[in-house]
């Protein structure tokens, strides 16, 4: 019996280092393809912010006019009777190839379930090439210790979990001081004495853990190049090739649909304004505010009409002067 369980306990050892010896190769290549993703998704953020901020006032102004013009045409419509004609702009027509218009809930990071991810709060440090170095063999390090697919048990999975996501988020806003202090923090919380069954079946779970995530990678990798944000930066690296800078050129552009947007409003304004005009129907008290505009209030003067009782204005300057003398001159030759 004894000599049974020594033979079971030597099988669960060779199980051991078995498991370990495979954990060893399977570690690197996740630490290395999470360190890629998180380079990734940190580069096409860095990129978010820069757009928003040369691209968001404009698109805001955009944005604005077009909500003028939709509240002109709307007014437009009381005066005619084909409402066809004054049709608003659909929105999903507004600012067609408009790709790169996206906010902090459209974002890359936002845009799939990146496990160990979060949308970055602030845009990331300007770092030299030698600090950035500096970055990568940091996070690299921090994330062969505590990467939770390593874990030995919930509980410091769970633990590692939190400071994955802490981890990420200082690599992404490339604050190094931040990647230092979590480096501090233990490598795992388990207290739990394992024997050496226990050991191989935790590491059984371990590699197989590590086996999906390296799959899960691949497809969070795909989805993150497949985002709108990650094609237009493919776009400006491609321009910046041939000496261009795609986002002066979008700013160009911007600034041009402003210019014929605030031209469209005017127009209609002045639409407007002739539409009102031709569409009021005139009250007595209009009428009656009219002829005190003209001068009216002293018809009781003797001189406000002629021999003829042909009415003429007190004040001949708010009338076309050559027109009256045409008229007078037709009465003298009469």
């Amino acid at each position: 019996m004894e000599s049974e369980l020594i033979q079971t306990e030597d099988r669960w050892r060779e199980r051991v280092q078995d498991l370990q010896r495979l954990l060893d190769e399977l570690q690197p290549r996740l630490v290395e393809a999470e360190a890629l993703l998180s380079e990734r998704m940190a580069a096409i953020s860095a990129f978010e912010f820069q757009v928003r901020s040369r691209l968001e006032p404009l698109t805001r102004r955009l944005d604005d006019l077009q909500y003028e013009i939709d509240g002109l045409r709307r007014q437009l419509r009381s005066y005619h009777h084909d409402p066809l004609d004054w049709e608003e702009v659909p929105p999903g027509d507004r600012g067609a190839g408009d790709q790169w218009r996206f906010d902090e809930t459209s974002s890359a990071a936002a845009s799939g379930a990146f496990r160990y991810r979060s949308q970055p709060a602030n845009a990331p440090k300007t770092l030299k090439p030698q600090q950035r170095a500096t970055l990568k063999q940091l996070y690299r390090q921090l994330a062969r210790r505590f990467h939770p697919d390593l874990a030995y048990d919930d509980a410091d999975r769970a633990y590692r979990t939190d400071l994955m996501m802490a981890i990420n988020a200082a690599y992404a806003a490339g604050d190094i001081e931040w990647l230092e202090r979590l480096a501090l923090e233990p490598a795992h919380v388990t207290t739990a004495s394992l024997t050496t069954q226990e050991l191989a079946e935790a590491l059984e779970r371990e590699v197989e853990r590590c086996r999906r995530r390296l799959l899960e990678i691949d497809k969070e990798m795909a989805t993150l190049e497949r985002h709108d944000s990650a094609q237009l930066m493919k776009r400006a690296e491609r321009a910046a090739t041939q000496g261009r800078d795609l986002l002066a050129e979008l700013a160009t552009d911007l600034r041009r649909r402003i210019a014929e947007k605030m031209i469209e409003r005017d127009v209609l304004e002045s639409q407007l304004e002739e539409a009102e005009l031709e569409g009021v129907e005139m009250s007595v008290d209009d009428l009656a505010d009219i002829v005190f505009n003209l001068g009216l209030e002293q018809a009781g003067d003797d001189t406000l009409f002629d021999s003829n009782d042909d009415w003429r204005p007190k004040n001949r300057s708010r009338w076309d002067q050559k027109g009256l003398d045409d008229e007078e001159n037709t009465l003298d030759d009469e």
